[in-house]
């Protein structure tokens, strides 16, 4: 199957517009100058990549307090790559489009000043920023101005996320679950991230020289990229003419440490190679590679020795972007995104502003001015982030014979472990069945141990709580499955995937009193990386050496079951082989005194910490390492709204619904064939907190693996979101 791009969007420190921002850039124009956003005493740098002028008001059309710099800088982005892939967009849309964006910042810079004061009482212009604070509120932004969206995720692997929400928008065309999505990415500049890489050393107080002999670190920025990627049949029927395609894509994780980068290149290289050859190509293909390249001494000569390892002898052109648009975190693998799908349509490689003395170590075939070529038919775009995480995308020049094609046969998706955290410990495997109320277990669970006391407090001193929370029940599912098969699961390829509703709330807020108070110069380098929302999969991934993507996936009340779907959604395109996937919770007061009753989320009198994570595999990966599956994944679906789910399977008569005790089950099922289905929801055994979705999926599986029911259709709800997901008995991995 073909995938295109139909339409571009783009805001940077040079401007608003996809085009204007090349043209400046094939110029050699640098949006690095001095920083007016904001003051920041005790910063080592006074320079950033600030969007010029960007105007909230003018974006939305009003004034708002619930508005954010993400949120319009993402929304100038939409308007734009739909309005060139001759797209409609709000209530007249005539075509059914999916979003998927990623980010790392969302409303961090309004809210951040305000979460060190959350102790009294609040006004309602307070609340109504505050609601711009969980990451998956900038999504939420654009269902409301851009939309409607049928589905609509939220994806975090930190730099590496705007990059990853394009290959999950290949995966949904790919496995025939959409035809049109709007995928791209969208992060803000702020006081928290700007003091955090400070702290780490690597911010350069002059404009950043990636590749440069001279390079002393990066420079932050700000923007937000955008794409329409469409299947071939949906180009060919509405007639349009595609921008490129999106000829192939890979994501993995170094799994070596949550800052530094892995010594070599050799994980980034294996990216490289895998996304070229997914797109059914080689390295000698490869007409031009826009790499990540930061202007940090380690990240850019490791990048260089990954290139030099995949493309071997050939002398490939390289440049990097973010000597002009600075590190836009988050935006930054979409923008790249953008300037590569551009170079191939203008025959142009845009220069790595500001390399005048290329660093012998860095030995690569720079692009320092501008260059134009009569043949680029290829271009791979590279971006890397904190955790290790990594991706690659290659585009490649549209041909002329757009065709329609068969859609290949999907693999089956089996479950294959289970673990949760409850106020008892960690539950794994058939026990959890214990958790839901159809066990009959109630308030009589006692307390257990320290569910993250087995942890190796050597490898585990750099985690946070939320992160030592994550290594341990992706372990215990990892666990519960290996002793399923007769051989391991094979962790090389593993994706880990989850999120929490909010991130690190008390530590954000401890973060910038600190830096509030008394200076930049006194933010902690150890605190910050745990700040970032995608930290505490990414540390349970180095804890566990696993090598696919690390994703958080954000979603209030409901980021177990975005997480569940996305590793559903990664093996049935072929992006993964296997994923744990779940979500993880801390005690937060302020989260639940402040923003979960802002949001309109469940009340929560007693909030306990808990996580969850299930082993999904492909049937063929299970089959190959013996493994008897829990159950088999026969549906899965997302969808925006509250309304019935139409196009469930039939339920049959040994059937059970098993949901959190807040989703409203009557409503989604109103009409369908498990209208009338027993319903049961997680027991008070699994304790009070926002992820007990996950916890419900998993007793699910537990309930079908023992015997107790066939089939099960778990569902999960957040303001303006469902999931469904319908587990079957699978004895035969035929």
């Amino acid at each position: 199957m073909r995938i295109f791009i139909t339409g571009l969007g783009a805001v940077s420190a040079l401007g608003v517009g996809a085009r204007k921002m090349m043209d400046r850039m094939v110029l050699g124009e640098r949006g690095l100058r001095e920083r007016r956003l904001f003051e920041l005493a005790g910063a080592k740098s006074l320079l950033a990549a600030e969007v010029p002028e960007l105007d909230a008001a003018s974006v939305f059309g009003r004034a708002g307090a619930d508005d954010s710099r993400t949120d319009a800088m993402a929304v100038l982005a939409a308007r734009e790559a739909l309005a060139e892939a001759r797209l409609s967009w709000g209530a007249g849309a005539s075509e059914t489009i999916d979003l998927v964006l990623g980010g790392t910042t969302a409303g961090m810079f309004e809210t951040e000043e305000l979460l060190t004061r959350l102790d009294g009482p609040l006004d309602s212009a307070v609340g109504d920023r505050l609601r711009t604070h969980p990451l998956s509120s900038t999504v939420d932004k654009l269902c409301v101005t851009v939309g409607p969206f049928r589905v609509a995720r939220t994806v975090c692997c930190a730099c590496t996320s705007g990059a990853a929400a394009i290959a999950l928008a290949l995966a949904w065309i790919k496995t025939g679950r959409s035809e049109i999505v709007l995928a791209g990415g969208a992060d803000a500049l702020c006081r928290l991230t700007y003091s955090g890489f400070g702290a780490l050393s690597v911010l350069d107080p002059s404009p950043c020289r990636p590749f440069d002999r001279t390079r002393a670190g990066l420079t932050l920025g700000e923007g937000a990229g955008m794409l329409v990627i469409e299947s071939e049949a949906s180009v060919r029927r509405r007639g349009v003419v595609p921008l490129a395609e999106l000829a192939g894509v890979a994501l993995a994780s170094e799994a070596h440490h949550i800052t530094n980068p892995e010594p070599g290149g050799a994980t980034a290289a294996r990216i490289m190679s895998k996304a070229i050859a997914s797109a059914g190509l080689t390295p000698r293909d490869v007409d031009y590679v826009n790499a990540h390249g930061t202007g940090t001494p380690q990240n850019d000569s490791n990048e260089a020795a990954a290139i030099r390892s995949c493309f071997g002898d050939v002398r490939v052109p390289v440049s990097s972007s973010k000597g002009q648009l600075g590190h836009t975190l988050g935006a930054s693998g979409a923008l790249e995104a953008v300037v590569g799908v551009l170079a191939l349509e203008r025959r142009v490689l845009p220069p790595t502003a500001g390399l005048t003395d290329p660093d012998p170590a860095c030995d690569l075939d720079h692009v320092v001015t501008t260059r134009s070529v009569e043949k680029l038919d290829v271009v791979a775009s590279s971006s890397f982030g904190f955790g290790g995480t990594g991706a690659t995308l290659v585009f490649s020049r549209p041909k002329s014979d757009v065709r329609d094609a068969a859609p290949l046969p999907l693999p089956s998706v089996v479950v294959t472990g289970l673990a949760v955290v409850a106020p008892r410990g960690i539950v794994t495997g058939l026990d959890v069945a214990r958790l839901i109320a159809f066990e009959g277990v109630g308030d009589d669970a006692a307390p257990g141990p320290d569910p993250t006391g087995d942890l190796d407090a050597g490898k585990a001193r750099r985690m946070d709580r939320a992160g030592r929370l994550s290594a341990a029940v992706i372990g215990a599912a990892l666990g519960d499955a290996d002793g399923r098969g007769k051989s391991p699961v094979d962790r090389s390829e593993t994706a880990a995937l989850s999120g929490t509703a909010f991130g690190s709330v008390d530590g954000s807020m401890r973060f910038m009193k600190r830096v509030l108070d008394k200076g930049a110069g006194f933010a902690s380098p150890a605190d910050f990386p745990n700040l970032v929302p995608s930290s505490p999969v990414s540390h349970a991934s180095i804890y566990l050496g696993l090598g696919g993507p690390a994703i958080a996936t954000p979603d209030l009340n409901a980021t177990a079951e975005s997480a569940i779907a996305t590793g559903v959604e990664l093996i049935e395109a072929s992006v993964s082989p296997s994923a744990i996937a779940g979500s993880v919770e801390e005690v937060s007061k302020l989260t639940e005194r402040v923003l979960a009753p802002l949001l309109g989320m469940r009340p929560m009198a007693a909030h306990s910490e808990g996580a969850s994570a299930v082993v999904l595999e492909s049937a063929a990966s299970a089959k190959a390492r013996g493994a008897r599956p829990l159950g088999r994944v026969v549906f899965s679906r997302a969808r925006r709204g509250n309304a019935p789910f139409d196009d469930l399977p039939e339920s049959g008569p040994r059937a059970i619904v098993v949901t959190e005790p807040l989703v409203d089950s009557p409503t989604l099922l109103r009409g369908t064939p498990w209208e009338n289905v027993r319903r049961v929801t997680t027991n008070a055994g699994a304790g009070d907190h926002v992820g007990c979705g996950g916890i419900a999926f998993a007793g699910a599986v537990a309930l079908v693996a023992r015997g107790d029911v066939e089939k099960a259709l778990v569902l999960g709800q957040a303001p303006d979101r469902a999931y469904a997901f319908v587990i079957e008995r699978a004895e035969d991995l035929g």
